[in-house]
């Protein structure tokens, strides 16, 4: 199907991602579950459709932006999309560097989202406190009580048990220590600490299969002899499912950008 395109207005196909007269972004084209986008073309059509006023808001969309003060999300010389911070004091945290553009996308969706909603937070509707109806209370007995209790938890520690000997468990999220080397174990990954985090694309499987002998905990120590991996780019919460408050609908993204102030935003955190 044929569309008018919103800058130049010349007719494109809605499922070209630019106008190929003027080069502006497609802005119909959003695809993906519930509108999200999954790639910086579309997140760039998004941000157009809803005119955000991202300069503003500062978030720079598929540039790789210098100066403090800054989200942004661009695709370097290498292939990997970086999504990052510049802090007030111009230094950078990168929250994802990585070939997975989609979770790089979902990242800085997310983020905008937020500061958004931080802005809107006061005139959002809240949903009315439930009040439940009062009820009579009931005379337990404590013997009958404490037997119950006792059924239930010997029935959960039994399953429990049974489910760990027949189905193989997967390593935790944290640090190992093997043969003299650090590892972190994250989302089906392992990385190791070579003067930096990497992926490790081989391992051991004298790791792989008795990991549990190998495990220094979910929390970081210096005794490790590597750098926290929550520090590395590497390091993300990785969730596609948007799970966010029912209330916001797609009208909330309005933005009123003589109003908007970036000092509201944490400029000194990681993220």
């Amino acid at each position: 199907m044929k569309i008018k395109c919103s800058y130049c207005g010349s007719f494109i196909s809605d499922t070209a991602e630019k106008c190929p007269n003027c080069g502006a972004v497609n802005e119909a084209l959003v695809r993906g579950a519930e509108g999200v986008p999954r790639t910086i073309e579309e997140l760039k059509a998004f941000c157009a459709k809803h005119r955000l006023p991202l300069e503003k808001m500062r978030f720079f969309i598929g540039e790789d932006y210098k100066a403090p003060k800054a989200f942004g999300i661009y695709k370097d010389s290498g292939g990997c999309f970086v999504v990052y911070k510049n802090k007030a004091d111009g230094t950078r945290a990168v929250r994802y560097r990585g070939t997975d553009e989609e979770y790089a996308v979902n990242e800085i969706y997310q983020k905008m989202r937020s500061e958004i909603l931080k802005r809107k937070k006061p005139n959002m509707k809240s949903p009315a406190p439930y009040e439940a109806a009062p009820r009579r209370k009931r005379k337990r007995n404590p013997g009958t009580y404490n037997i119950l209790l006792i059924v239930v938890v010997s029935a959960f520690v039994f399953l429990y048990t049974l489910l760990l000997i027949i189905v193989p468990g997967a390593p935790r999220r944290g640090y190992y220590t093997y043969e003299d080397s650090c590892y972190y174990y994250s989302n089906d990954d392992w990385y190791v600490y070579d003067d930096g985090w990497t992926p490790a694309y081989s391992v051991d499987s004298e790791l792989t299969d008795n990991y549990e002998g190998y495990y220094e905990g979910g929390s970081y120590s210096s005794d490790y002899g590597a750098t926290d991996f929550e520090d590395s780019g590497y390091y993300h919460e990785y969730d596609r499912s948007n799970d966010w408050d029912s209330d916001w609908d797609d009208d909330d993204w309005d933005v009123d950008g003589d109003s908007w102030d970036d000092y509201d935003s944490d400029w000194d955190s990681d993220w």
